[in-house]
C-alpha cells in the first residue's frame, strides 16, 4: 500500500493490506502522520493534541503481536483520532478551550479503553467547538476549523475537526461526541457518515460533559460498512440484518419551505426507495421546548471540573467572567451561567417533554405506517467561517433519544456536501445501518 492508498482507504482494506503484510502498522501511523504535517496547518485545523511518538510506540507493538501471532482486535494498527472533550490519559482534556489545556486525564475513557483493546493506534486530538456549546466550530484553543471539500466554510460542529480528520484523509476513523447534532451535522457538511445512537447506548464517562441527558459520543467514518464495524466496536453488539423493508417518510417541515438545491438532493438521493410525504408542523417546536441543554449545562461541567486541579476555572459562572473564551461563545456562555439549572422547579417539567415527545414520536411512526423519517441534517448551506450556522434538524434525536444516522446525498454546485438525516425508533440502529449501506449502493460516494 502507497501513501496515496491510505488516504481514500476504508477500514477494510487497511485490514487487508495489514493482514497480506503489504504495509505495516508503523506504516499506516507514518501515514497518518504525514498527512497532518502536510496538510493541517497549511489548510484544515483539524488537529488540536498530536502525540507522534507515542502512536509510532504503539503501532511498533502492534506489527510484534501481529508478527508473533498474538491478539491483535479488530482495529489492530489502525490509525485513529479522538475528539478533545474525551479523556485519553496522560492527554489534554481542554474541550477546545484555552481555560481547560493544563487538564491532563489520568485515565482513558471507557470508549478509549475499547478502541485501546481492539488495537486502534490513538496518535491525537481533534479541534472542536468550544465546551461542544455550538455547531460551527469556534475555539479559543485552536480557531476555526475549516470545511475539508470548500476552504473558508463551516465544517459543522461540534466535532468539526473529526469529522475534517477523517474526511481530509488523516485517518479512516474518528470519534466525535453528539448533543444536539455534532456528529451528524459535521458529517453533513463533510460528506461522511456519521451515527449517533439510541440514547445510553454508549458510555459518557470520562467526557466533558455539555448535557448529561443528550449527550452521546459517536463514529464518523468514510463508508456505511466502516461506521457498521465502528459502531458494533464501541457498543460491543452485532447488528442483524433486520427482516424488514425500509418505509421511508420524508418529514415535510424539516424541509426549507422555498425549494432549494438541498431539497433537491436530499429528495433525489431516496427517491429509488420510494418514500412517501409526512407532515407534523409541531415537531420542530416541541422539540425545542424539550432541549434539556441549557438546565444541566452549568451543573454537568462544574461536576466535572470539581476534581481537576489543574483546570484555571472550576464552575460556568467563572468561565463566563474570565472573558477567556472565543468571542461567538459570549452569548451562550453568560446565558447558561445564569439559569436556574437542575434545581429549577421547571427541570422535571423539561424531561417529561422529552419522554412525552418520543411517546407521539412512536405514534406517529405508526400511523403513518413508516420506520425512518427523513430530512435534511441542516436546510441551509454551511456558513463562511465566523458566521452562525441555522437550520439545523438535528435536536430531534437529541431530545427524544431515539438513534439517527447523517448520510451523504451528493455535492451542491458550489462544491459542498449535502446530508440526509434518517431518524429511527429506539433501539433500530440495525435499520439505520441497513438503510445506510442500502442507500450508499444506491447514490455511491459523493
Amino acid at each position: 500500500m502507497q501513501y496515496t492508498d491510505y488516504l481514500a482507504a476504508s477500514l477494510s482494506e487497511l485490514q487487508q493490506a495489514l493482514a497480506e503484510k503489504t504495509v505495516t502498522a508503523v506504516e499506516l501511523a507514518e501515514f497518518a502522520l504525514r498527512r497532518i504535517t502536510e496538510a493541517d496547518k497549511s489548510r484544515y485545523n483539524a488537529i488540536t493534541w498530536l502525540f507522534a511518538d507515542e502512536a509510532l510506540a504503539a503501532a511498533q507493538e502492534s506489527d510484534r503481536r501481529r508478527q508473533h501471532g498474538g491478539h491483535t482486535g479488530r482495529l489492530a494498527g489502525i490509525p485513529v483520532l479522538i475528539k478533545d472533550n474525551i479523556e485519553v490519559k496522560g492527554w489534554p482534556t481542554s474541550a477546545g478551550s484555552v481555560v481547560m489545556r493544563e487538564v491532563i486525564a489520568t485515565q482513558d475513557a471507557p470508549l478509549v479503553q475499547t478502541l485501546r483493546n481492539e488495537g486502534a493506534i490513538l496518535i491525537g486530538k481533534t479541534a472542536m467547538h468550544e465546551l461542544a456549546a455550538g455547531i460551527t466550530g469556534a475555539s479559543s484553543l485552536s480557531g476555526f476549523t475549516h470545511n475539508a471539500w470548500v476552504e473558508g466554510l463551516s465544517p459543522g460542529g461540534s466535532s468539526s475537526g473529526s469529522a475534517v480528520a477523517v474526511a481530509a484523509g488523516y485517518v479512516p476513523l474518528a470519534i466525535g461526541t453528539d448533543t444536539a447534532g455534532s456528529v451528524r451535522i459535521p458529517a453533513a457538511f463533510n460528506g461522511l457518515p456519521g451515527l449517533r445512537m439510541t440514547r445510553g447506548a454508549l458510555s459518557t464517562q470520562g467526557i466533558v460533559p455539555l448535557s448529561p441527558t443528550q449527550d452521546i459520543p459517536g463514529p464518523l467514518a468514510r463508508s456505511a460498512q466502516d461506521l457498521r464495524l465502528a459502531t458494533e466496536i464501541l457498543s460491543g453488539r452485532v447488528f442483524a440484518e433486520p427482516n424488514e423493508s425500509l418505509r421511508i417518510g420524508f418529514w415535510q417541515e424539516g424541509f426549507a419551505p422555498q425549494e432549494t438545491e438541498i431539497n433537491q438532493c436530499v429528495r433525489k438521493a431516496l427517491a429509488p426507495f420510494m418514500p412517501q410525504d409526512v407532515s407534523w408542523p409541531q415537531l420542530a417546536s416541541l422539540a425545542a421546548e424539550a432541549n434539556i441543554i441549557a438546565w444541566e449545562f452549568a451543573d454537568a461541567l462544574a461536576g466535572w471540573l470539581v476534581d481537576k486541579p489543574q483546570a484555571k476555572y472550576h464552575t460556568l459562572p467563572e468561565i463566563a467572567a474570565s472573558g477567556l473564551y472565543h468571542p461567538q461563545l459570549e452569548t451562550v456562555l453568560k446565558t447558561r451561567a445564569q439559569h436556574p439549572g437542575t434545581d429549577s422547579d421547571s427541570y422535571p417539567q423539561v424531561q417529561q417533554r422529552q419522554e412525552a415527545l418520543y411517546l407521539q414520536l412512536e405514534q406517529f411512526f405508526t400511523h403513518q405506517q413508516i420506520n425512518l423519517l427523513a430530512f435534511p441534517v441542516v436546510r441551509h448551506p454551511p456558513v463562511r467561517l465566523g458566521e452562525l450556522q441555522e437550520g439545523s434538524n438535528a435536536l430531534i434525536s437529541a431530545v427524544t433519544g431515539a438513534p439517527a444516522i447523517s448520510l451523504p446525498a451528493g455535492l451542491s454546485t458550489a462544491g459542498y456536501p449535502i446530508g440526509v438525516e434518517l431518524l429511527a425508533l429506539r433501539g433500530r440502529e440495525d435499520l439505520l445501518l441497513q438503510a445506510a449501506e442500502e442507500i450508499e449502493r444506491a447514490t455511491g460516494h459523493i
